[in-house]
């Protein structure tokens, strides 16, 4: 299956959030938690601890005090900055809550005078179509 990998520039206005915030190291509880909801493995603590050295940071989508949806910033060259880990939790899925993640992340990335980068598997129609919503380009 092929990866397609895209890229974005420009900053658009995007709506803020209150539900969505950064997560702090501290977190790992309830990043697990998160994993969990998804049907994902709980991640070990010191890959966590190493995410956040490598200057990897999560922000998470709150509904009712649980975190329903995530995405981070992977910092992974000077000029470009991955917007990745994208997932919603199913029983949540179809609200648009992925797209309020990435568009967080987005603005962040942005912000900082980075490049935006972004990929995804060529069957994921899901987060194409979230993509393609974000403005970004196919590279």
């Amino acid at each position: 299956m092929e990866i397609l990998y895209y890229t974005k520039t420009a900053v658009d206005d995007a709506a803020e959030n209150q539900n969505i915030r950064w997560l702090t190291i501290d977190e790992y509880d309830t990043f697990c938690e998160h994993l969990k909801l998804c049907g994902q493995r709980v991640l070990e603590k010191a890959k966590w601890a190493q995410a956040y050295a490598n200057d990897t940071v999560y922000c998470g989508l709150f509904k009712d005090g649980v975190m329903i949806s995530r995405a981070c910033v992977e910092k992974y060259s000077l000029n470009a900055w991955e917007l990745g880990d994208v997932r919603t939790a199913s029983q949540y899925r179809d609200n648009g809550y992925a797209h309020q993640v990435c568009s967080f992340v987005l603005k962040y990335i942005l912000s900082q005078g980075k490049t935006a980068t972004i990929r995804t598997e060529e069957d994921n129609g899901a987060m194409k179509a979230v993509i393609n919503a974000l403005g970004f380009s196919v590279l």
